[in-house]
């Protein structure tokens, strides 16, 4: 008998789980966002030491065929990917789902429409999709419009491929910021813009407001202005890279060498939190910008962001005495031989979602952790699936693993 199974997935179907194939284990794990059960398979898996870590448990009736139309990433549902007339079917998205403004019979024609993440639909379908279950945000669009990314810069090439008499829609934010947009062309077209907040700069402000939806903020802002969409660092290089009129749509890190920056810039707008040393608060304070909070972080000797996963070690932090930065990570991994005054002197954790340690270090990383999610202390089956995710886990002939972004048992 194998010792161990560990399912990895988005979606793991257990309808038609057997007993022979759960006696072949002596410990079943299913780590997914939802699995799928029947009655005689639920009652099944609480025979046997099946765990299951999972965002959803959908119950389908036994024996009624049910098909399954899974989606990872970006799905559209459109009028022409409707069921077939008399199939019972489950959609299931982790990820992003538009409905199309034809979509309505076809949306309807699912028993579920199940997303684990964002939904966009025409206003005239919120609130009447009653199979619709979210985890996750809904945002609801005018109908007939046409959908632009959620920050959609509009520039000068916009007009040459636009339809006429169009409503145009960005569900967080329109950028005009090209002072070589035709706004001529685009109020010939007939072309119309709706959004939460529109960026406009000066010289095309009056010229722009008008194909602008009544409900839209608008928010006036330099000719010249560089909008950067994301976290950004304003370092020695900020300058040459992006100009000295900048907009930020995420927080801003300041480095220790972006005080040779400070004299030079014009305007600064973060949509966001400002992290800076301690002992550049005064200069930064001298330039003209906004932002939505400032923050003062310790000058780290190295910063690590916006990783999948990061393992801290003995090496690392010795390598770095004036200490390690980890942000916007989703799993950091701390070496078991990390004491916990290392980690209270040289480490700070922050906007990362799972922490994996051992107990002996779990109070000292709560005590520097910032916005974490999950610190866990590992040990047992957890510590494996740690090192199943990192990789380094050695190949185990007990231990059957399988990744998958769909799985059925």
């Amino acid at each position: 008998m194998m010792k161990k199974m560990i399912v990895n997935c988005a979606t793991c179907d257990m309808r038609k789980v057997s007993e022979e194939t759960l006696q072949n284990y002596e410990k079943v794990m299913v780590n997914c966002a939802t699995v799928l059960v029947t009655p005689r398979t639920k009652e099944l898996l609480n025979r046997y030491d099946v765990s299951l870590n999972a965002g959803d448990v959908l119950e389908v009736p036994d024996g009624e065929d049910v098909s399954i139309n899974s989606y990872n990433g970006t799905y559209e549902l459109t009028g022409d990917k409707a069921p077939q007339p008399g199939e019972k079917a489950l959609l299931m998205v982790n990820g992003s789902l538009t409905v199309g403004s034809d979509a309505l019979e076809a949306a309807k024609a699912y028993q579920k429409i199940k997303v684990n993440g964002t939904v966009l639909l025409p206003k005239s379908m919120a609130g009447i999709l009653n199979n619709l279950q979210v985890n996750g945000s809904v945002n609801a669009y005018p109908d007939g419009a046409i959908l632009l990314k959620r920050n959609a810069v509009i520039d000068k090439t916009f007009p040459l491929r636009v339809r006429e008499n169009a409503l145009y829609w960005a569900a967080r934010r329109l950028v005009f910021t090209d002072p070589a947009l035709d706004v001529e062309k685009l109020r010939e077209k007939g072309v119309r813009f709706a959004s939460q907040t529109a960026l406009l700069c000066e010289s095309l402000a009056e010229a722009v407001t008008p194909l602008l939806s009544e409900d839209t903020d608008i928010q006036v802002i330099p000719d010249g202005t560089k909008f950067l969409n994301g976290n950004a660092k304003l370092d020695k290089r900020f300058l040459k890279k992006h100009g000295t009129r900048v907009y930020v749509n995420g927080d801003l890190m300041v480095e220790a060498d972006g005080a040779e920056a400070f004299s030079q810039i014009e305007y600064l707008y973060v949509n966001g939190q400002v992290k800076i040393p301690a002992d550049l608060v005064d200069a930064f304070e001298e330039i003209d910008a906004h932002y939505d909070e400032l923050k003062v972080v310790r000058a780290w000797g190295k910063i690590i962001e916006d990783q999948v996963r990061v393992k801290v070690d003995v090496t690392l932090l010795e390598k770095y005495p004036e200490g390690v930065f980890v942000t916007d990570c989703a799993m950091v991994k701390l070496a078991k031989d990390l004491t916990p005054e290392m980690i209270m002197e040289r480490l700070a954790i922050a906007d990362c979602a799972q922490v994996f340690c051992t107990e002996e270090q779990e109070s000292a990383v709560s005590a520097i952790a910032e916005d974490v999610a999950s610190i866990g202390a590992m040990g047992g089956a957890m510590d494996g699936i740690m090192d199943i995710v990192t990789g380094s886990l050695h190949l185990n002939p007990e231990v059957k693993v399988i990744n998958a972004a769909d799985y059925v048992m």
